[in-house]
C-alpha cells in the first residue's frame, strides 16, 4: 500500500498534476520531519488543515511518530521502509 501512495504521488509531481492535501503533507514531510504546527508554516496552511491530514496519513501507516520531544506536539516522518 505504501509503495502504490508513493508511485501515485511520484507520477503525479513528474506530470504537474494538482495533488490532494494528504499528498502535500506526505510530500512536505519528505522533504524533512516537522511538528503539525512545523508543516503548517512550511507550506502556508492552517493548523486546522494539517493536523486531519497527518491523523489520515498515520492511520494509513504513512507516517509514524519519532518520539523526539517538541513540547506537546509529535514530530512526524515519512515511513519509507514498509
Amino acid at each position: 500500500m505504501i509503495k502504490e501512495f508513493w508511485k501515485k504521488l511520484t507520477s503525479k509531481r513528474q506530470s504537474n498534476k494538482a495533488l490532494t492535501r494528504k499528498e502535500q503533507v506526505l510530500a512536505e514531510l519528505d522533504r524533512g520531519a516537522g511538528t503539525a504546527r512545523q508543516l503548517s508554516d512550511r507550506m502556508g496552511l492552517k493548523l486546522s488543515i494539517v493536523r486531519p491530514q497527518l491523523s489520515a496519513l498515520h492511520n494509513k501507516g504513512l507516517i509514524r511518530d519519532t518520539n523526539i520531544d517538541a513540547g506537546a506536539e509529535g514530530v512526524w516522518e515519512v515511513v519509507k521502509d514498509a
